[in-house]
């Protein structure tokens, strides 16, 4: 009887050795990178604009906006010149989405946004709702945004082989240093160095445009620190136009 006890004891203590490992395995596991995964954000006005971006596939662009709320507001009534004197010339489609991340805007890639066009330039500013730790309860690191900004290249240039990438880096944010304006400018020296991974990838960043003299965001182009407004908006198509026109020859 006491053998078999030892027996038992024997085989419950390698069970609890097994199972120790295994959770010990698991905690030590590098975290999934959410920022590059594919999420779908939930709610009705999120999936009627992915619809009505998809409806304007029709027009077929030479040019497309992929991004977040820094594109959409392109869309406000104040906004027609920038389409004017910039964007109407290319047949553009805006495909930005207030609130999105990489990750949504990955899933907007893989269902449907670049089905059946063959745009020749596509202008990407994505990242700074990743860092934002005042409405997301996730907050990416550098390298975590880097990836998947990465990933959003990689999926324009599968899906459209003729497209060239004009990425720009995350604008400023703030009134006074922080540390999301912080996380945006170490993700853009990661993402400065994509051309040298994918020749399809130009980096521009042009972000000096919207600084002050003494190096602030300036409220007159940004008047909550992080959206350009009309006069932003004509800024930043202007500093991107001689690239623009380059990448469409």
């Amino acid at each position: 009887m006491l053998k078999k006890i030892k027996v038992s004891y024997t085989v419950l203590l390698l069970l609890t050795c097994l199972l120790v490992s295994c959770s010990s395995a698991k905690l030590s596991s590098p975290k999934e990178n959410l920022a590059a995964q594919s999420v779908q954000l939930e709610g009705e006005w999120w999936n009627k604009r992915h619809e009505t971006i998809n409806s304007r596939l029709k027009s077929n662009p030479d040019v497309i906006l992929v991004g977040n709320s820094i594109f959409h507001t392109l869309e406000e009534e104040d906004r027609k010149e920038v389409w004017t004197k910039y964007l109407d010339k290319y047949r553009t489609v805006d495909m930005g989405i207030s609130g999105d991340r990489t990750e949504n805007v990955i899933w907007r890639i893989e269902n449907g946004t670049l089905e059946g066009i063959n745009p020749k330039v596509a202008i990407v500013l994505i990242g700074t709702n990743n860092t934002d730790g005042n409405h997301y309860l996730n907050i990416s690191t550098p390298e975590e945004l880097a990836a998947g900004i990465f990933k959003i290249c990689s999926l324009l240039t599968k899906k459209l082989p003729n497209i060239e990438i004009l990425l720009m880096g995350i604008l400023p944010y703030g009134y006074k240093p922080n540390h999301r304006d912080n996380l945006n400018k170490a993700t853009n020296e990661l993402i400065s160095s994509f051309p040298e991974k994918n020749s399809k990838i130009h980096y521009i960043d042009i972000s000096s445009e919207y600084l002050d003299e003494n190096g602030k965001v300036n409220k007159e182009l940004m008047s909550d620190y992080l959206h350009p407004n009309a006069e932003g908006h004509l800024l930043m198509f202007k500093a991107l136009d001689t690239d623009i026109q380059k990448l469409m020859k």
